[in-house]
């Protein structure tokens, strides 16, 4: 489950790098993120929840950095 999340960041983070600014589309990548682990993990594991927004949150900080480039 928590690839799943990791990898929706990832998919949704090629239209971060398409538009005027990047790192705001970052850190909207980042919401979505997050909002999904909430609603994916709220029923089955909510103890996963932290975990999987920690990650949303490690995927920003490349995605910025990526941007830089």
């Amino acid at each position: 489950m928590k690839w799943l999340i990791v990898g929706l960041a990832v998919t949704l983070s090629g239209a971060a790098f398409a538009a005027d600014s990047c790192e705001a589309n970052c850190v909207d990548v980042v919401n979505q993120c997050t909002e999904t682990c909430k609603k994916a993990l709220k029923k089955d594991s909510p103890d996963k929840i932290s975990f999987c927004k920690d990650k949303c949150k490690e995927f920003e900080s490349e995605c910025k950095k990526d941007c830089k480039k």
